[in-house]
């Protein structure tokens, strides 16, 4: 079975991944670049458009971190393909309001988009547990790697490809058209072609909107997974501080367009893809998902603070391998160890629990990075992502340990 689901999972992932990259070389020029025609925010100080810029990165997280645990659960009770049909369809609806709310410079439809793309984000957590229902333990980090593989082809091609439709056409508002056309493509190929994982469904329970916050508290009360779950909430919160800013500081710092920044996605999204469909596949027959981790994440660190204090593009481009690679393996072996911290029939809520914390980091961190970036000036996001990659290495190899 695993045979059939993995690639058609996997397309559904690429082009989910495809769209939402569009977005990446898009939200700097929007809310950061006043010599862009798409330049929205028009007599901002320079500090408030990186509040706001940061704002509206971290309402997609925020609300993932609301609806990650609901999905996760929902997909135990309903069964994977249904929630995940509806999570596809979502974000499609969301990248069409995102590209009317562009064009009509509507900043409240614009958030609404952001809010809804978080909800249908939530969706990584039931394509993990469907990975999980038909992959045993020992090749859950090779198969994760699948949804990383995703991602990582998702960053080549969504970000070129929005990067040069909106230069090609001029708008900024265009790559969400196309978007959007993914997306029921998409849906259509889910409804169609994708079997159903959850053969025996767990029985109807309540939900409510507040599991997040109760999820956050399950993490710190599972004294066997509480490490794992602290050291992912902690990597993915540097990541996320990363992520957010890094469009800004290639258009304040290199003086990129979209095009220019799309390219420079692609190339790391080029080498993450690399790393998890052929380096961790090599590796992880060797090495265990911490002994890889032991070394990727102090590496990641020192080079997330090295950006913003690099004196050309050249150094910039020379280093996006040494960083996409460790970032690879950190992703996929550090979702491999909280399926591994679990029983099979607690994988969509564990899960679930493990997504809320990234989505509560990336939710929270974007407008601290706003803030942060506003005061202290735009390397301060990326200090505060090397500090947090090492914190995340301390707690999962020296403290948990005492």
């Amino acid at each position: 079975m695993s045979r059939k689901i993995l690639p058609i999972l996997f397309a559904t992932l690429l082009l989910d991944m495809v769209g939402l990259g569009m977005l990446f070389p898009i939200i700097p020029v929007i809310f950061t670049d006043p010599s862009s025609p798409s330049f929205l925010l028009q007599g901002y100080s320079q500090s408030s458009q990186y509040l706001i810029a940061g704002i509206i990165t971290a309402l997609f997280g925020l609300f993932q971190f609301f609806a990650a645990p609901i999905v996760g659960e929902l997909s135990d009770v309903y069964g994977r393909k249904r929630i995940l049909t509806a999570g596809v369809g979502v974000l499609a609806i969301a990248q069409f309001l995102f590209g009317f709310g562009i064009m009509a410079k509507m900043l409240w439809l614009l958030i609404l988009a952001r809010a809804l793309s978080g909800i249908a984000g939530a969706n990584l957590a039931v394509a993990q547990a469907t990975i999980a229902d038909i992959t045993e333990p020992k090749d859950r980090a090779k198969n994760f790697g699948l949804i990383g593989g995703a991602f990582g082809i998702g960053f080549i091609l969504g970000p070129i490809l929005g990067g040069l439709i909106a230069e090609f056409t001029g708008s900024a508002a265009a790559p969400f058209w196309f978007a959007g056309l993914l997306g029921i493509v998409n849906t259509m190929s889910i409804t169609l072609f994708l079997p159903e994982t959850r053969k025996e469904r767990s029985a109807a329970r309540s939900f409510h909107m507040l599991k997040g916050i109760h999820n956050l508290r399950a993490a710190w009360r599972d004294r066997d997974a509480r490490p794992v779950y602290i050291t992912n909430f902690l990597y993915f919160a540097g990541f996320a501080f990363f992520t957010s800013f890094i469009g800004i500081l290639l258009i304040n710092r290199f003086g990129f367009s979209e095009a220019g920044i799309g390219t420079f996605f692609g190339i790391v999204g080029a080498w993450v893809t690399v790393t998890q469909l052929f380096i961790l596949r090599i590796l992880v027959r060797k090495y265990s998902e911490r002994s890889i981790l032991y070394f990727t994440m102090p590496i990641i660190g020192f080079f997330f603070i090295l950006y913003p204090f690099l004196p050309n593009t050249a150094y910039l481009y020379a280093i996006i391998p040494l960083v996409a690679i460790p970032q690879g393996l950190t992703m996929a072996n550090l979702g491999a160890l909280v399926s591994k911290s679990v029983s099979p029939d607690e994988q969509g809520a564990a899960l679930g629990i493990n997504a809320s914390l990234l989505a509560f980091s990336q939710g929270l961190i974007p407008f601290i990075a706003g803030v942060g970036s506003g005061a202290l000036g735009i390397q301060t996001p990326f200090i505060a992502a090397g500090i947090l990659a090492w914190a995340s290495w301390l707690v999962l190899f020296v403290l948990s340990r005492r």
